[in-house]
C-alpha cells in the first residue's frame, strides 16, 4: 500500500473513494437529464435557428426549463452535487499524486478546485434566473440576465470567473502529478483532460458530447477509487507506471 494511502485514515479514505465514485456519476447525470430536457423541449426550427444565433444560451436553458421544469431542475442539481463531490475527489486526487510532485498537486489540486467552487455561485445564479422565469415569465427572465449577464454571471470582483479558469490551468498541473505518481496512465491522462475543457459558467447549454465526457471521467475515477480502496495504486518506488 502507497504512502500516501497508509496515511490517509479509514474516514478519509471512505470520503476519497465515495468523491471518486459518486461526484462524476452525479456530473454525468445532470449532463444527462440536462440533455434530454433540451432535447425533449419540442422547440420549432425557427426557435433552434434563433437561440443558435444568440452569444449566450440563456434564451434557450430558460426555455428548456419552463417546457420541462422538474427534468432540468433535476438535471441542474445533479450537476451541483457532482461538482460539490468533485471537491473532495480533487483532494484525493492531489493527495495521492503529492507522492512524487508535492508542488505540480498542490498547485493542480488547488486550482482546480477554484473552478468547481466557482460552478457552486453559477448554479446560485441559474436557480435564481429560473425563478424568475416562473414568476415573471422567460421573456422577462432573458431580458433580465442577459441585461446584467456580465454582473450577475462573472461574479462580485470578477472573482467568479477568475476562479472558473482554475479548472484549464490546474487540470494539465494535476495530471501530470498523477502521471509521474504512476496513478493514471496515458487514456486516463486524455480522459482527465478532456474534462477540463468543458465549459464554466451561468446557463451554458448542456450535449451528448458533453454526457460521453462525464461518462468517460466516471469510469476514469471510479478505477482510482477501486485502487484506493484495495490499496493496489502502483508503488513509486518501483516507478511503474498503470497501464491506462
Amino acid at each position: 500500500m502507497e504512502d500516501a494511502d497508509r496515511e490517509m485514515v479509514p474516514a478519509a479514505r471512505l470520503l476519497a473513494v465515495v468523491a471518486l465514485v459518486l461526484g462524476p456519476l452525479f456530473w454525468c447525470v445532470g449532463l444527462l437529464l440536462r440533455t434530454l430536457a433540451l432535447s425533449s423541449a419540442g422547440f420549432t426550427t425557427d426557435e433552434l435557428a434563433r437561440h443558435a444565433a444568440e452569444p449566450f444560451a440563456v434564451r434557450e436553458q430558460l426555455a428548456a426549463y419552463a417546457a420541462n421544469p422538474a427534468l432540468t431542475t433535476a438535471g441542474f442539481a445533479s450537476f451541483l452535487i457532482g461538482s460539490i463531490l468533485l471537491i473532495p475527489a480533487t483532494w484525493a486526487l492531489a493527495r495521492l499524486a503529492a507522492r512524487r510532485s508535492p508542488r505540480l498537486a498542490v498547485a493542480g489540486g488547488a486550482l482546480v478546485i477554484l473552478g468547481l467552487v466557482a460552478r457552486v455561485y453559477f448554479a446560485g445564479v441559474e436557480q435564481t434566473a429560473f425563478q424568475l422565469a416562473c414568476t415573471d415569465g422567460v421573456d422577462t427572465a432573458t431580458a433580465t440576465i442577459l441585461g446584467a449577464y456580465v454582473d450577475v454571471s462573472y461574479g462580485p470582483w470578477r472573482i467568479a470567473v477568475t476562479s472558473a479558469f482554475g479548472q484549464y490551468l490546474g487540470m494539465p498541473l494535476l495530471v501530470a502529478a498523477l502521471y509521474r505518481s504512476g496513478v493514471v496512465g496515458g487514456a486516463r491522462v486524455v480522459i482527465l483532460l478532456w474534462s477540463a475543457t468543458m465549459w464554466a459558467g451561468v446557463l451554458k447549454t448542456a450535449g451528448w458530447g458533453d454526457v460521453i465526457a462525464a461518462a468517460a471521467l466516471a469510469v476514469a475515477l471510479g478505477a482510482v477509487a477501486v485502487q484506493l480502496s484495495r490499496g493496489k495504486l502502483p508503488s513509486v518506488r518501483d516507478r511503474r507506471l498503470v497501464s491506462w
